[in-house]
């Protein structure tokens, strides 16, 4: 039995877009959209919080303003940990099926 990857497909999507660059999480959240999953606001937060707390990814404030308005925009990028957990993801997709797992489905199937 194959283990399980270290992140989940969303996770694994943001620490790719992430790699070797700092992105602003609005232009994280379109990319989400552009793969069409409607995440709202806080569930996306709350994903990057978690990939924050598990080390993956580094969070921080940027203040600008817009039309006269101070807005605070939160920028996140990749930690070593997120790559290598990165990495372990796209490895283990990457593996072809074992022929024995398959000779075992098709003699189910």
């Amino acid at each position: 039995m194959s283990s399980l990857p270290p992140v989940t497909h969303l996770q694994f999507l943001v620490l790719d877009a992430l790699d070797g660059r700092e992105r602003a999480g609005r232009d994280l959240r379109a990319l989400l959209a552009a793969h069409r999953v409607k995440n709202s606001a806080p569930a996306f937060y709350q994903m990057m919080g978690r990939l924050e707390d598990a080390g993956l990814v580094e969070g921080r404030y940027d203040q600008r303003v817009v039309a006269g308005q101070h807005l605070k925009e939160r920028s996140y990028r990749i930690t070593r940990a997120g790559i290598r957990a990165a990495a372990e993801t796209r490895a283990l997709y990457a593996k072809p099926l074992a022929p024995a797992r398959l000779a075992s489905k098709a003699s189910r199937g």
